[in-house]
């Protein structure tokens, strides 16, 4: 088994086709055959079933796959690391974020890089925890900053806790809500509720009314968009359960107001995922390094 094998491998399970893979790859397709007859006869091992409708991957397959695009990225990880220790390229940081991360905290950690390290080269991408995990375990990313849902299982990576984000209630500042003082659960059982896109987030959310013994209201707005909400908070009367960090601007601005009900079940910890078998680069090292500075001084 070698390197090109496995790269010839990912390309065919990725496009799901011989004959694009072998286009993609600038080969000819026996020879891209012939690779995989290799690769499948070192691992004794079928890696594809052929079928009427094309190809798919065998249980086999399925297990090499992210093993095999992890092994691609960390060479060329290490390509690029000794290639900037050269001075030959510049260094690239690849991580991925949640939405809270990418308003506030990432910007923030950003700018102190492009001074303390301006050529290193930034790559962010936003998306959901579970995605952002799977790209980490592929290789795909490097790190990845997120808060951890409450029972998420993280399998073989590591999770370093940098900040506890705790949630409030949070509405237009001239909510009616909000202008008649001390609000309760049963004034909120009649909202226009926003609820996360999230399975495990809806559940607390209703049990947060049920252990009150109050129906959960109906939900006027499922979306998994922080835009979205913020944008639905600011023009209507909606509401919804978020973490203060998420809306800081514009809750320091006085257009949003975040009502504290003593929600500790809504408490999770926010941080870093890593694997734990990859070395970080001096660049991935000073990121983490201002992120953990930064998160003691922005509050939750």
């Amino acid at each position: 088994m070698d390197i090109r094998q496995l790269e010839r491998f990912v390309a065919v399970a990725l496009s799901g086709s011989f004959n694009r893979a072998a286009e993609a790859l600038a080969v000819s397709q026996p020879s891209l055959t012939r690779s995989i007859q290799l690769l499948e006869a070192g691992l004794e091992q079928a890696l594809f079933e052929r079928g009427a409708r094309g190809i798919s991957l065998t249980g086999a397959g399925r297990e090499l796959l992210p093993r095999a695009q992890l092994i691609i990225a960390e060479r060329d990880r290490a390509l690029a690391a000794v290639q900037a220790l050269s001075g030959r390229a510049a260094q690239t940081v690849v991580i991925g974020c949640d939405a809270a991360f990418a308003m506030q905290r990432i910007p923030e950690a950003l700018s102190r890089m492009a001074h303390s390290h301006p050529q290193v080269r930034m790559a962010v991408r936003e998306g959901a925890l579970a995605d952002m995990l799977e790209a980490l375990r592929a290789g795909q990313v490097n790190l990845v900053f997120a808060a951890r849902a409450p029972g998420l299982d993280i399998g073989e990576l590591v999770f370093e806790q940098l900040a506890m984000e705790s949630a409030g209630v949070i509405m237009r500042a001239d909510h009616p809500l909000a202008r008649q003082g001390r609000t309760s659960l049963t004034d909120l059982a009649g909202a226009r509720w926003i609820v996360p896109e999230h399975p495990v987030l809806e559940s607390g959310w209703r049990r947060m009314f049920e252990e009150c013994d109050l129906p959960a209201p109906p939900i006027a707005l499922q979306t998994s968009s922080l835009g979205l909400v913020k944008g639905c908070l600011l023009a209507g009367p909606f509401v919804s359960l978020g973490d203060r960090s998420s809306f800081a601007q514009e809750i320091d601005s006085g257009r949003l107001v975040a009502l504290d009900l003593g929600l500790s079940r809504y408490e999770r910890p926010t941080g870093l995922f890593r694997r734990p078998e990859a070395r970080l680069t001096q660049a991935e090292l000073a990121l983490v390094t201002i992120l953990r500075a930064i998160c003691k001084t922005v509050p939750g």
